[in-house]
């Protein structure tokens, strides 16, 4: 039997009148049950979970089932009642078994799915769209479970003789007992009776031999659909795999022979056709790119959607094989002759890359509640930089880190410079990296660390081709500025944000524009939109984005709008939309190709031939995204892989000791340090401000930069020359000493001291 039992809480679709309410589900052996957890009926969630988990192993969905659990524990020792047996759980409201139920996702909502049973339907929605996924593959599992149950099944109720069958069938018995009477009452003789009850068994035992047989039937049904689907997987992996061989063979064999014709990129997706305009170092780039996990999963995705129909085309391609190589050339497979051509010399030295974990560790010590409404209610109107708060609302991450994260599909710009200067076909690349940008924000609500002065994140992600630094150079406004570098293109930016609080909601203006500029001289610049968190006091909270994004490239003057809808309403289907077009130097609208989407999932374009091109797709969640919501390319961004203690400037955020502690679960340790190094920042700025300001170490300001219009802080170089060095000249200790002086001397101050003492860093 299905031994799991899963338990969450989840918005139920009531009726018109009462519309979307919230309930406890609980589901265990197939059957899904929920409870009422506000009004007069609702049940002790703390009680109920504690004779859950004495019946199996419990697994909580969603943050909103910790807090509503940890509100009924404080309730229960408040009012006394300290154990599951002192007080009596009501029943359910109601139920649903899964085995004859048919489970379906929302197309148009990422958080809803429904379940039939053929005489009702349950509308339900998950807090986000990654718990959405996690009910799935629970009631997946559990009427798999179901499915596959047979005869050999020990609770299964289909004995093999006469003798089980009678005796385990309290319904069968009944019935055979009430027929034995009723014959006595007509007078009926003990053989008659015994004759009677021998022919209702032998029919008995019939109709159950008959529905094992079709339980039979149908598993090996299943299981022989599950064979051929398995095939179809292998099947087409195999074409992917030979197609790629192919590819590969077919170019380093004409170079060998020195006659490369112009128009690689037809001869790459299997046209028979040369294309004599298109430039040889831009198609084989696209042939030879850099392979990532991220990138096959567009591929794959792009795959199947090409099979079913849903996208006219996949790139160029047209037809179905087109389709299949085209989208092979788009993913970047990696090809030898040409990575050893465009790999610059700081890679090779980066290579191989180190092996990159996939969660944080577990948490060292149970996390304390804090009342948000305690601490924010004072902090109206104010900035938020300038107010202190506990790490029980900070999130492991520095919003250094945060600039860094947004170069995670850094993939879509390789895509991009295989494209003509100016292109169309570029800038829709261009646009879908400016959106992906803001994918891993779907559930983050934690604050990102504010960086101290001078604070640095350094990334250097040599499976990407993709080096970037980023710096704190203002303290008052919060100015960070960054620099990164591909393999044909360069990113800059800077960027304040002022952020205000209004009671219910954070909104966040970042000021400033971000410059890609590609190796050909194509240059493009782009604004960031208004971000807000919302429902802070009552309510769930979540993040939001609104506001319309420009994108205009140097050399033909081309813009794209992309308008970012805010969620509403009277317009949830509208949630997290994107929509953008493209216009003319002359301000005239371009009838396509057209953008469409939505930032947390997937960027599509419609073509002027009609067909419809994946751009990009967020990945998968991780197997363990914890409480903060981070992707899997966050979840390694503060990782210190060996040998990469030696190589980081003292100043990088990852030495950072609360920050530190907060990833390893420390939470007064991360307290105690985020207060010393405030301190320490104030008494630092105090004596700046006595003699010589503090000034940024690896980027200038640009004098006559028009605030909002062009970059007000230009990187000077150094760094990545200094990292290679091991030599950190003009680096300010902004960390100070390890431990304030009412910490434990037990923990350690900084990573590299967590190192030498066996702390679980890299775990």
């Amino acid at each position: 039997m299905y031994k799991q039992i899963v338990a969450g809480v989840l918005v139920k679709y009531v009726n018109f009148g009462k519309g979307w309410r919230h309930r406890l589900f609980v589901l265990q052996n197939g059957v899904l049950r929920y409870y009422k957890v506000f009004g007069e009926s609702r049940v002790n969630v703390h009680v109920l979970f504690e004779q859950l988990r004495k019946q199996g192993e419990l697994t909580l969905i969603g943050a909103e089932t910790s807090i509503v659990e940890n509100k009924w524990k404080r309730n229960n020792v408040l009012t006394g009642i300290s154990s599951p047996g002192s007080h009596e759980i009501i029943a359910p409201q109601a139920e649903m078994h899964l085995q004859v139920s048919k489970l379906q996702e929302s197309s148009t909502d990422y958080r809803k799915f429904y379940i039939h049973n053929g005489a009702k339907v349950m509308r339900l929605r998950a807090e986000t769209k990654e718990d959405r996924w996690a009910w799935m593959q629970a009631l997946r599992q559990a009427k798999e479970v179901w499915d596959d149950r047979t005869p050999e099944t020990p609770d299964v109720t289909a004995p093999k003789s006469n003798a089980r069958i009678v005796s385990g069938d309290n319904n069968f018995l009944m019935d055979l007992e009430g027929v034995h009477e009723r014959l006595k009452e007509r007078g009926a003789t003990d053989d008659l009776c015994s004759y009677v009850e021998d022919l209702l068994m032998n029919q008995h035992q019939r109709y159950h031999n008959f529905m094992t047989a079709e339980a039979d039937k149908r598993r090996l049904l299943l299981e022989y659909l599950h064979k051929l689907e398995n095939d179809k997987r292998q099947l087409e992996t195999a074409m992917v795999v030979e197609s790629r061989i192919s590819n590969k063979n077919r170019i380093v064999s004409r170079r060998s022979l020195g006659d490369t014709p112009d128009g690689m990129e037809q001869s790459e997706v299997g046209s028979e056709q040369s294309d004599t305009d298109a430039d040889e170092d831009d198609s084989t780039e696209r042939a030879d790119s850099a392979s990532t996990d991220e990138d096959e999963e567009v591929f794959y995705d792009a795959l199947e959607l090409a099979r079913s129909g849903s996208l006219g085309s996949v790139g160029r391609s047209g037809s179905l094989d087109q389709a299949l190589s085209g989208a092979v050339v788009s993913a970047h497979l990696p090809n030898e002759t040409s990575m050893q051509e465009d790999i610059p010399g700081w890679m090779a030295k980066e290579l191989p890359p180190p092996p990159r974990r996939d969660r944080l560790p577990p948490p060292a010590q149970q996390e304390k509640s804090v009342s948000l409404w305690s601490i924010i209610k004072e902090c109206v109107g104010k900035d938020l930089s300038r107010i202190c708060l506990p790490v029980y609302f900070n999130e492991p991450l520095s919003a250094l880190q945060r600039i860094a994260e947004e170069m995670e599909y850094s993939e879509l710009i390789d895509v991009a410079a295989s494209y003509p200067p100016g292109s169309q076909e570029r800038m829709l690349y261009v646009a879908a990296f400016a959106v992906s940008g803001y994918s891993s924000t779907a559930g983050r609500t934690s604050k990102p660390f504010n960086p101290l002065l001078g604070e640095t994140y350094e990334l250097v992600h040599a499976e990407k081709g993709l080096r970037a630094i980023v710096e704190k150079v203002v303290h008052h406004p919060t100015v960070l500025a960054a620099y990164g570098e591909g393999r044909k293109w360069t990113f800059a930016g800077d960027a304040e944000v002022k952020s205000k609080f209004w009671g219910r909601s954070i909104e966040l203006t970042p000021i400033g524009l971000l410059t890609l500029s590609f190796n050909d001289g194509d240059v493009y610049t782009w604004n960031k939109v208004v971000s807000s968190i919302n429902n802070l006091i009552i309510g769930k909270i979540y993040v939001d984005h609104g506001g319309t994004m420009r994108i205009h490239s140097s050399h033909s003057n081309l813009v794209c709008k992309l308008k970012f809808k805010e969620q509403g309403v009277l317009r949830m289907r509208e949630a997290h939309e994107v929509r953008g077009h493209f216009e003319l130097p002359t301000g005239e609208k371009v009838e396509k190709p057209l953008l469409f989407g939505k930032w947390d999932e997937a960027m599509y374009a419609d073509m002027p031939d009609g067909s419809q091109t994946l751009l990009w797709q967020k990945s998968e969640p991780p197997p363990d995204p914890t409480r903060y919501n981070l992707t899997k390319w966050a979840i390694q961004l503060n990782e210190i892989t060996p040998g990469l203690e030696k190589k980081l400037a003292p100043t990088d955020c990852r030495l950072r000791p609360d920050q530190h502690h907060l990833e390893l679960g420390e939470y007064d340790q991360a307290n105690a340090e985020k207060l010393r190094l405030e301190t320490k920042q104030r008494a630092a700025r105090k004596a700046a401000e006595r003699g010589d300001p503090i000034r940024p170490r690896w980027f200038t300001r640009v004098e006559g930069a028009v605030p909002g219009r062009q970059q007000a802080y230009k990187y000077h170089g150094g760094y990545f020359e200094a990292r290679e060095a091991g030599q950190w000249p003009g680096v300010r200790d902004i960390f100070g000493p390890g431990l304030p002086t009412d910490s434990p001397a037990s923990y350690p101050s900084s990573p590299t001291a967590a190192r030498a003492q066996g702390s679980p860093l890299s775990a």
